[in-house]
């Protein structure tokens, strides 16, 4: 077997799809010689706000890790830092980061091809292969502490299959009710599966959803710090971020846009504090912190491009209050789905972004929703706003991604700069630019799509990975 012959393995394994429980991860991982008892884990479960609370979480504990003088890694004493996300943006090794950098295609290549064997035994599913992987590359890399985004729920989660030693739950709301249960208190109910007896947890949820995480913290003995419960202010500046004061002796400012990574920031910083991450180091991760495709702003053709994966129905509505707060209120939207999603509430989500719409599919994306099927949904909401004479009630339909961004970047143009965006220059973190600058354009709906979109603006090149999981 050659490493693309693993490759193509791991990559096939996605059409099987999911298969809820914790069983065949702990084989694989007692397999494997049990790696993930190799280091400290954090847990971060959640509908909303997950991946960035583990980029910042991330980008804190590196910040605590002492350099060497040619900064090409951790100095002696101090261990690296892992993290696992899903899904990747662009290129497949983004899942696995060591001390913030994606795994060498070796140390990947290698960690694939032991677990292949054990995990065709099994009948190993895509994401578990995925988890084990994982464990297995930190604990070669010698890595001290690992942040892990959990994948769907918590309680059966592969990841679920490691001992945090602190969990995080953040926002928690209506997503994969299929498997999850069809209100948020079930939900909730398994994202609060990742809380351990005796460690330490910290949540941003709200209403039903924390009433049931407080319970089982309390069937547990779990010391649950909750984001409404501290006294803290959250801040948003607008293009320059979001704040927290009231956690230490200084506020602490993080580059994410939009008011709710807010309340992913105070999450974070109270997650690093109870893991012992000394103030200097949070306030220097989460200045550094970086994620992308998440209202994301990138300036190409002629447009500022606004990039945020939104694939449910509380983050389109939150990327909307975003837009609000930051006064950009686009034009056009570029927007593709998920086939399961066409009949939900995120198509009227996202309708609402602008008044016109370019519907496409990303190419990589099996699961993708062709660009006929999306506008047709779309079409039938209609829109609150005039749209652009000449397209039909506002949607133009585009199966070419490429194609659908010069489609959008032309509409954005011809609608010009001052419909596009309208910013009030006193309000902190107003960009300076909102009246005059370049039109506005958003992309949103679909993880998968985000990346791909964000590849062709940045003259990169996609990986080719079959985007199921």
């Amino acid at each position: 077997m050659t490493a693309d012959d693993d490759r193509a393995w791991v990559e096939h394994l996605q059409r099987f799809g999911i298969h809820p429980g914790l069983a065949r991860t702990r084989a694989l991982f007692a397999a494997l010689g049990d790696p993930q008892n190799a280091f400290e884990v954090a847990l971060v479960a959640g509908t909303n706000g997950k991946g960035s609370t583990v980029a910042l979480l991330d980008a804190m504990l590196r910040a605590n890790v002492p350099r060497s003088p040619s900064a090409a890694g951790p100095a002696p004493g101090g261990a690296p830092v892992g993290r696992f996300v899903s899904p990747h943006l662009t290129r497949f090794g983004e899942r696995f980061t060591v001390d913030g950098r994606p795994l060498p295609d070796a140390a990947l290549a290698e960690a694939l091809r032991d677990v292949r064997p054990h995990a065709e035994r099994l009948g190993a599913t895509f994401f578990e292969v995925l988890v084990a992987v994982a464990a297995l590359a930190f604990a070669r890399a010698g890595v001290g502490r690992a942040v892990l985004e959990v994948g769907m729920g918590g309680r059966l989660d592969a990841t679920n299959a490691s001992e945090p030693t602190l969990s995080v739950i953040t926002q928690i709301a209506l997503d994969h009710e299929a498997v999850l249960g069809s209100d948020v208190a079930t939900i909730a109910g398994e994202k609060a599966g990742v809380l351990r007896a005796g460690r330490p947890a910290v949540t941003s949820a709200e209403g039903v959803a924390l009433a049931v995480v407080r319970h089982r913290a309390e069937e547990l003995g779990v010391e649950l710090t909750v984001v409404d419960e501290v006294a803290a202010e959250l801040r948003d500046r607008g293009w320059a971020g979001v704040e927290v004061r009231g956690l230490g002796p200084a506020p602490i400012r993080a580059p994410l846009l939009g008011a709710h990574q807010a309340r992913n920031l105070a999450a974070a910083v109270l997650a690093a504090r109870a893991w012992g991450t000394p103030w200097d180091a949070v306030v220097a991760g989460a200045g550094a912190v970086r994620w992308p495709g998440r209202l994301e702003r990138l300036d190409a053709l002629g447009c500022r491009w606004l990039l945020d994966g939104a694939h449910n129905p509380a983050g389109a509505h939150a990327l909307s209050r975003a837009l609000d707060g930051l006064g950009a209120h686009p034009r056009v939207a570029v927007l593709g789905v998920t086939d399961d999603r066409l009949g939900g509430d995120l198509p009227a989500a996202l309708r609402g972004l602008a008044p016109d719409v370019v519907a496409t599919r990303a190419s990589h994306s099996p699961r993708a929703a062709t660009a006929a099927q999306l506008a047709e949904r779309l079409r039938a909401l209609g829109t609150e706003r005039p749209a652009t004479p000449g397209t039909a009630d506002g949607v133009i339909e585009i199966e070419d991604v490429a194609e659908a961004l010069a489609a959008a970047a032309a509409l954005a143009a011809a609608a010009g700069p001052a419909s596009a965006t309208r910013a009030d220059p006193d309000r902190p973190g107003a960009d300076p630019d909102a009246a005059a600058g370049p039109p506005t354009v958003v992309v949103a709906g679909s993880l998968y799509l985000v990346g791909q979109v964000r590849a062709l603006l940045l003259g990169e090149e996609p990986d080719g990975f079959e985007r199921w999981q």
